[in-house]
């Protein structure tokens, strides 16, 4: 599905409420949550493709769950020692943070499986969550640290102490989440700082987990049965923060969003390039802050983003490089090859969408520049998104400031991280389906 972006609205005020529930926190609130055997309940769960995949194959592990209306979830585990121990075949589709957190749990349960994804998936790289988990005990068989990889072999994990090679949440969760299940003690230690959610959610449901400058230590530990609340994903708020942003005399308020300091780093880089937006604080659920954040139309400068904040944006860098377009000046953001491996290479699709734009860019020696300057784009555009939902959203927001026609490709895959992302859009924009 394509969609057709006409001329943009101007001077939107909104209170906007109802974002769908936080990608991150809804996969581990499955994987997590049904390691103890129990029921529990799971409210604003989203219903992105990536989400749906995860709930589909903890359904196929022994995990009964049911919807109690369109949003909220019921959850019944059997716990790890009734988990199927021959799943056949796992299909995570698109999704990478299925599959790697999912490695981490059916190594330690000795679950047989073969894990399948679609082209994309199939081409991103799984040795940095095999090496750590070999390193355990765990073992697997699979191509060029590819997938498919297959779970057939007896695993028989060790406590370890690893120090992370590559800035991944996915890879830590994985293997906080080997360790919990094999009921081993593992200590896991940072050079740069990632999202911190499964140590939340863990210490949540009981664990005996401590994180101290950049080194988490888990002891061996039960968990117990919880009812979790997601907030609002705030890497989709980021999105519709961005149009207001861009937008003409206008303002919002985004309603019960996630506010993890560990994801709301690209507000303080938004900060720096002189936006006008803040947050509010209004109660932790969960284990998880909640508030709202509120933003108002403005004009941005060009910053340097160091290395250090790459891993705690990287969901944001997309979006971050159009918003440095329509800035005063030069955006240099450093350290971004982890964006080649994602669900398509976005420093390739970021550079030659914006060169689409006539808009310069460049990578070089692991950073991405972005010439600002530019105040409006006066000419119909065709975005290749490359089947990407980070890809496409990012441009959406570009096409605020397009005087003529923005048609942007496989708009579907939106639904990947952003489901009914339509709906929200449409507050700033006039989009028509083609």
């Amino acid at each position: 599905m394509d969609i057709k972006i006409l001329k943009a609205k101007e001077n939107i005020h909104k209170e906007i409420k109802g974002l769908p529930g936080d990608k991150s926190i809804a996969h581990r609130s499955l994987i997590i949550g049904c390691i103890p055997k129990g029921t529990y309940n799971i409210y604003n769960f989203p219903k992105g493709d990536d989400c749906i995949v995860t709930l589909n194959n903890m359904e196929k592990l022994g995990v009964k769950v049911s919807y109690e209306d369109e949003y909220n979830l019921k959850v019944i585990s059997p716990g790890i020692e009734g988990f199927k121990k021959d799943a056949g075949i796992l299909n995570c589709d698109n999704s990478g943070t299925t599959v790697r957190l999912l490695l981490g749990l059916l190594c330690a349960a000795n679950i047989r499986a073969i894990l399948i994804g679609d082209e994309s998936l199939s081409k991103r790289p799984m040795e940095r969550i095999l090496e750590p988990l070999q390193l355990m005990g765990g073992t697997f068989q699979c191509s060029d640290g590819k997938l498919p990889i297959n779970t057939t072999k007896l695993s028989n994990l060790e406590s370890i102490e690893y120090s992370m090679t590559v800035s991944s949440a996915q890879v830590k969760s994985a293997l906080l989440i080997a360790a919990i299940v094999a009921k081993r003690n593992i200590v896991v230690k940072e050079t740069l700082s990632t999202r911190d959610h499964t140590e939340i959610m863990m210490k949540y449901l009981g664990a005996d987990i401590k994180c101290e400058e950049k080194s988490i230590t888990l002891e061996k530990s039960n968990l117990c049965s919880k009812d979790m609340f997601i907030p609002g994903d705030i890497s989709s708020a980021a999105f519709i923060i961005g149009l207001c942003l861009l937008s003409k005399e206008s303002s919002i308020t985004l309603k019960d969003v996630l506010l993890n300091p560990s994801r709301r780093k690209f507000i303080d880089i938004l900060k720096a390039m002189g936006a006008d937006i803040n947050i509010y604080i209004t109660e932790t659920r969960s284990g998880e802050l909640v508030g709202d954040i509120k933003a108002k139309s403005s004009n941005l400068k060009g910053i340097e983003i160091e290395s250090e904040s790459t891993p705690s944006i990287i969901d944001e860098i997309p979006l971050l490089s159009v918003l440095a377009a329509f800035s005063e000046g030069t955006t240099i953001i450093k350290s971004v090859d982890e964006l080649k491996v994602k669900e398509s290479n976005r420093v390739d699709g970021i550079i030659n969408n914006l060169k689409r734009c006539g808009i310069q860019a460049h990578y070089d020696n692991g950073d991405l520049f972005i010439k600002g300057g530019n105040s409006y784009i006066n000419k119909n555009i065709s975005i290749e998104s490359q089947k990407d939902h980070r890809i496409a959203m990012a441009f959406a927001v570009l096409s605020i400031r397009n005087l003529k026609n923005t048609n942007i490709n496989h708009w579907e895959y939106t639904n990947i991280s952003f489901p009914n992302s339509i709906k929200f859009f449409s507050e700033f924009l006039n989009m028509v389906e083609s």
